[in-house]
C-alpha cells in the first residue's frame, strides 16, 4: 500500500530533497541540484515567491520506504494573469511504478481541487526561473545545472494518467568553433553603431550588484510574454542573484549599455558546474565547497542560461553582439561545447541565433496538462 505523507520541514524536507539523489545513484546522466538552494527554494519563509505561491510537498511511502515525492505549488499570480485555475505540479520523482506515480498526482489534485482549482500542469515552478519541462527526449545526455533529470518512464506515466502536452522545450549543443565565423563581427559592430550603444564589461564581481535588478527586470520584460512566465519581484530577485553570483564567470557576463549605460541587453553564462555537482553529490557545506570552485575551473562546457533584449530592440541584432562576444571567450578559453538552456518550440528568434554554428537539437522537454475531475480525499 502507497502512503502519501505531506512535508512540512525538517528532517522530512531533507529527504525530500535526497529522494533523487538516491533514485538515480545509478545514473551517469543526473546531476543534483545545490541542496542548500533547494532548502531555500522548498521553505516558505525562505522563498519571496511565497508572496504569490502556496506550496504542498509530499512524499510517497511503501512499507515505511520513500517511493516517490511531488511539490504542488498555486502560483495566484499566474492564475489571475492568464485567467485559469491551475494547480502547478513540479521536482516529481518516483520508482518505476504508475501506482506511485498516479498517488502523487491524486494528492496534489486533490490539495489543489480543494482550492478551487481545475486543472492540473507541470512540471512548472514558482517562476520561469525555476526548472521547468519533463524531459521526453535525450535520456543520454546530462542534465544542466538549470533543468531536471527524468527518467523515461515519467513521460509514459504521465500520459498514461491522461495528461497532454501543453508547451514543448528544445535544447540544443553548439560545437564551439576553434575560430570565429567573420560574420558575427561584421553584424556585431554594425548593430553597435546603429544603434550606439557598447558591451560594458565588468572587472570584478564587486561591480556587478547595481546590475542585478536592472538585469533581471529586463528579463521580465523580455520574457512577459512567454508561455506560463510569472515575473520575478525584487526579494527573488535578490534571492536569485545569491544562488547564481557565485558561479559566475564574468568573461561570460556581457551587458550591452546604451551611452546613458542604461542596460538594454544582456547575456549569462556560465562555465557549467554539472561535473563539478557530481563530484559533490550537491552539498557545498561544509567541504564540497572548494572541490566545486577547483572542478568547476575545469569545465569545457558552456551552460547558456540567459539572454535578455528589451522587448523594442528585439530585432534589433543586439542578441547577435551578446553571441559574438560570448563566442569570443568560450574560444579564448578552449570551451568545446555549449548548451542552451530550453527554449519554447515556437520561439524561433532565439533559435535563429545558432544558425551559422554547428549546432544540434538533442533535447526536449514537455509541460503536461491535464483537467482535474471531482476529487474526493479519502482523508
Amino acid at each position: 500500500m502507497i502512503k502519501i505523507v505531506p512535508v512540512y520541514g525538517g528532517r522530512k524536507l531533507r529527504q525530500f530533497i535526497n529522494f533523487p539523489v538516491k533514485l538515480y545513484k545509478n545514473s551517469k546522466q543526473f546531476t543534483p541540484y545545490i541542496f542548500e538552494d533547494e532548502m531555500a527554494n522548498l521553505t516558505p519563509g525562505r522563498n519571496p515567491a511565497s508572496a504569490w505561491c502556496d506550496f504542498k510537498l509530499f512524499l510517497a511511502y511503501r512499507d515505511r520506504k520513500i517511493v516517490g515525492r511531488i511539490c504542488g505549488i498555486i502560483s495566484h499570480y499566474a492564475n489571475k494573469k492568464y485567467d485559469q485555475k491551475r494547480v502547478r505540479f513540479n521536482r516529481i520523482d518516483m520508482i518505476d511504478d504508475i501506482e506511485v506515480t498516479k498517488a502523487l498526482i491524486k494528492a496534489v489534485e486533490e490539495w489543489g481541487y480543494s482550492r478551487g482549482m481545475t486543472e492540473i500542469v507541470g512540471p512548472l515552478g514558482y517562476s520561469d526561473q525555476d526548472k521547468e519541462g519533463l524531459l521526453v527526449e535525450g535520456f543520454e545526455y546530462s542534465n544542466m545545472f538549470a533543468t531536471f533529470y527524468h527518467y523515461s518512464y515519467y513521460m509514459k506515466h504521465l500520459e498514461e494518467l491522461g495528461f497532454v502536452s501543453d508547451a514543448v522545450w528544445i535544447e540544443h549543443r553548439i560545437i564551439i568553433p576553434k575560430k570565429i565565423d567573420e560574420r558575427y563581427e561584421r553584424v556585431s559592430e554594425m548593430v553597435k553603431r546603429k544603434y550606439n550603444v557598447k558591451v560594458r564589461r565588468l572587472k570584478s564581481k564587486a561591480h556587478i550588484q547595481p546590475y542585478v535588478r536592472k538585469a533581471l527586470a529586463l528579463t521580465n520584460r523580455a520574457y512577459d510574454h512567454l508561455y506560463g512566465y510569472v515575473p520575478m519581484s525584487e526579494k527573488l530577485m535578490d534571492m536569485l542573484a545569491k544562488q547564481y553570483v557565485p558561479l559566475i564567470n564574468l568573461k561570460y557576463l556581457i551587458l550591452v549599455v546604451d551611452d546613458k549605460d542604461e542596460l538594454l541587453a544582456f547575456g549569462l553564462s556560465i562555465p557549467s558546474p554539472v561535473f563539478a555537482l557530481k563530484k559533490i553529490k550537491g552539498r557545498l557545506f561544509p567541504f564540497g565547497f572548494i572541490r566545486f570552485l577547483r572542478a568547476l575551473k575545469k569545465s569545457k562546457q558552456l551552460d547558456l542560461l540567459l539572454v535578455a533584449v528589451e522587448p523594442e530592440l528585439q530585432n534589433s541584432g543586439l542578441a547577435n553582439v551578446i553571441m559574438y562576444e560570448s563566442m569570443k571567450s568560450a574560444i579564448e578559453d578552449g570551451i568545446e561545447y555549449a548548451e542552451t538552456g530550453p527554449q519554447l518550440e515556437y520561439n524561433k528568434p532565439v533559435q535563429r541565433l545558432w544558425k551559422h554554428l554547428n549546432y544540434f537539437n538533442h533535447k526536449r522537454r514537455v509541460c503536461y496538462v491535464k483537467p482535474i475531475k471531482e476529487v474526493e480525499s479519502e482523508g
